[in-house]
């Protein structure tokens, strides 16, 4: 192998080529040292891959892409459908844990994962809730920190519970009489047995005025919680989130703005806030992508 990238170095030096690849899976992890002693550098790795470099060219930079440059997790804002709480969780372990910090179901995107698909799955995971994406309602990037001093995409989205939810709250709401914090009773919540130490329903107030996040102040988290404050009012007389005053059980085709449970494809043209999302087809080829996009 080393007298084989020695020769074809050369020859592609001579024909003029610029930048290097070598895909190394682990089974042949002992060509490594050969390709790091002529100049190949670490560009990024995997489970069972290593990916290496080398910019031939003696006279110029290296134009080849970095690796892999973010990590992407979401948070999910769920609100309890009477008393318009939101969902929260406490970690086990952790940074939050050391706080004591309620927060709502967080996490990073598995590979190849749309953010509207983890946002579910985390909130299935952590709280055993069924529920689906609505929209993104804020973004905060940060750089350098993590396990590998990746830049961080930290994406906030109101997430809907299933239809069943409310339908059962209904239900026991015309069966029995009752203080509406006792509503919050009648959604099981079941933490994740590795990673959870507790869920609850909290007021969005009690939430945003944790002391982590007020002693000292922090302007950052001031302004996600007030993003997350003003789409809980914005959709607090909507029956696909809320059993409102005088609902007498409205089916999902009779809710407001045209959204269907479990469904983000038939919103009309009303404005609202945060980042809606559509799969689309690309038409030229095969395949479809998903756009976000705001509708104010």
């Amino acid at each position: 192998f080393q007298s084989a990238l020695k020769r074809s170095l050369q020859m592609w030096e001579e024909d003029g080529k610029r930048g290097i690849w070598i895909h190394v899976p682990s089974e042949h992890s002992s060509i490594i040292p050969i390709c790091v002693a002529m100049g190949f550098e670490f560009q990024y790795a995997k489970k069972g891959l290593l990916v290496l470099t080398k910019w031939l060219p003696k006279d110029s930079e290296s134009r080849l892409p970095k690796g892999p440059t973010h990590q992407v997790g979401i948070g999910a804002f769920i609100l309890h459908p009477i008393t318009g709480k939101m969902l929260v969780v406490q970690e086990k372990s952790g940074p939050a844990s050391v706080h004591k910090l309620w927060k709502m179901p967080t996490g990073l995107t598995d590979p190849g994962e749309n953010v509207e698909d983890a946002s579910a799955r985390e909130v299935k995971e952590e709280t055993g809730l069924d529920a689906t994406f609505d929209r993104i309602i804020c973004i905060r990037q940060a750089h350098g920190g993590g396990t590998f001093a990746q830049s961080d995409m930290f994406i906030v989205c109101l997430v809907k519970l299933d239809s069943k939810y409310i339908d059962q709250l209904l239900l026991s709401n015309n069966n029995e009489d009752g203080d509406a914090d006792e509503g919050c009773n009648d959604i099981v919540l079941v933490p994740q047995e590795e990673e959870i130490a507790d869920v609850a329903w909290m007021e969005i107030e009690d939430y945003a005025n944790q002391d982590l996040w007020t002693k000292p102040p922090s302007p950052l988290y001031q302004e996600m919680n007030m993003c997350i404050k003003r789409v809980a009012d914005e959709v607090k007389g909507d029956k696909s989130f809320r059993i409102v005053a005088g609902d007498d059980g409205a089916s999902g085709d009779d809710r407001p703005n045209g959204v269907q449970d479990g469904n983000n494809d038939s919103i009309d043209d009303a404005p609202s806030s945060g980042l809606r999302s559509k799969l689309l087809p690309l038409g030229y080829r095969d395949g479809s992508l998903t756009l976000l996009f705001s509708k104010m």
